[in-house]
């Protein structure tokens, strides 16, 4: 008896100090979330070498928590990039740290990854910051050290065969030699992988959009000649956002191939109600620049802002929009012909599914045909529009793509009943 009384005395002993362990690392994880998500301001920005420590002291503790590696992997990716300016600085080391972080969050969660976001899937994290180490390797002229980077992304778990499909089809909508302006981590490491790895449509000129804030991503794309520009090196570099008030802009056709022509529209501020950033102006000077000599697009998903409010001068390609100089030019029957030309998503293999990125970009999809509708709305054509959606329901169910949200959804849903509503009126 007396030997079982010690036995017990053992193992609660043993006990207290591991519960104490867990209640440590779980107080350590709340701290390091709220140090990473804290309000950035000029007093106080967050403290990401905090971070770091404390999350790799709860990932010891907790070898087995993929929420923990996750939060760890973006501290330590935010520690090596903490903004796009900061991408010529990245880190081998901090790169392969912040990644094998992410690959333990995945592989924890048997590639579906469920616990809580900063914003981007831990998939998607992966093929960031190998990307971005590959567009420090880019700037640096060390093309072969950006190739390594990109085929590590894939090999890790960044790159989704059907996802990729999608962004061939994307940049498959440019002409040749065109100028597509992308918004997102996902358009910008997807299309740099298509273009430097598989050598695919290395004719069009990808440019990001929120990378063109940056002093050293625009004067690295106009020395390439990828950006014509107006400013020189030094006047780039001081480029800053400023104040704007509305006014009537216009970009004059300089392409010798068509009659002389101009488009002109109100631009409004586009930040806070009262600035243009950086990259508008950059935006704007390359399309003045261009003057229609080359074909411009933009990823249809780009919001009007980033666009520069150009909305009737955008024609709809299907998955992207061109930059056209007449009104109100979108061809309701080429649409539904390129409407058909859109892949099925494949019925075996269905890994996209495992990251949330995934799903949303894929939805776009789903929102080509949407579009088509409302343009078929737009000319009076309810049968073709109601025609459209009964296509991307069969073509694209639930149970193959999700929606991403359950506002897209009831969007959605509220999209067919306006639709039959009208279909009943004729």
């Amino acid at each position: 008896m007396k030997n079982l009384f010690i036995s017990l005395s053992i193992i609660l002993v043993a006990h207290v100090p591991l519960a104490a362990q867990e209640t440590d690392a779980k107080k350590d994880l709340e701290k390091a979330k709220a140090e990473m998500i804290r309000e950035a301001d000029d007093e106080q920005q967050p403290n990401y070498t905090k971070a770091v420590n404390l999350l790799k002291g709860v990932v010891s503790k907790e070898p087995g928590n993929a929420t923990a590696w996750y939060f760890y992997g973006y501290a330590l990716d935010k520690l090596n990039i903490p903004d796009g300016e900061h991408i010529p600085a990245a880190t081998y080391t901090l790169t392969e740290q912040a990644s094998t972080a992410f690959e333990k969050a995945v592989s924890l969660s048997n590639d579906i990854y469920t616990g809580e976001l900063i914003l981007l899937d831990p998939h998607t994290k992966i093929l960031s910051v190998w990307g971005s180490l590959a567009l420090k390797y880019l700037n640096e002229g060390k093309r072969d050290s950006a190739l390594l980077c990109l085929r590590k992304s894939a090999l890790q778990g960044g790159i989704n065969r059907t996802v990729l499909t999608y962004f061939k089809q994307v940049i498959n909508e440019c002409s040749s030699n065109a100028y597509f302006f992308t918004n997102g981590d996902m358009y910008l490491y997807y299309l740099n992988y298509l273009q430097l790895v598989e050598k695919f449509r290395v004719d069009v000129n990808c440019i990001d959009l929120n990378l063109l804030n940056t002093k050293w991503y625009s004067t690295w794309q106009a020395a390439r000649n990828k950006l014509p520009v107006s400013f020189g090196p030094a006047d780039l570099a001081k480029l800053e956002a400023k104040k704007w008030e509305e006014k009537l802009v216009s970009i004059d056709n300089k392409n010798p191939r068509f009659s002389d022509s101009s488009v002109t529209w109100k631009l409004s501020a586009t930040y806070d109600k009262k600035y243009l950033l950086r990259s508008d102006q950059v935006l704007l000077d390359v399309l003045q620049q261009n003057g229609f000599r080359k074909d411009v697009f933009f990823a249809a998903d780009v919001p009007p802002y980033m666009w520069l409010f150009l909305n009737d001068y955008l024609q709809c390609r299907g998955l992207t929009n061109k930059l056209v100089t007449k009104k109100d030019s979108n061809d309701l029957n080429m649409l539904t012909e390129r409407l058909k030309s859109l892949p099925y998503l494949p019925s075996s293999s269905r890994t996209y599914l495992n990251n949330r990125d995934n799903i949303q970009v894929l939805n776009n999809y789903r929102f080509a045909y949407t579009t088509v509708a409302g343009i078929a709305l737009q000319k009076d054509k309810a049968a073709i529009a109601q025609r459209l959606m009964e296509s991307v329901e069969g073509k694209y169910p639930e149970t193959t793509l999700p929606f991403f949200a359950e506002e897209t959804k009831q969007w959605f849903a509220q999209l067919k009943k306006k639709i039959k509503s009208k279909v009943s009126l004729e």
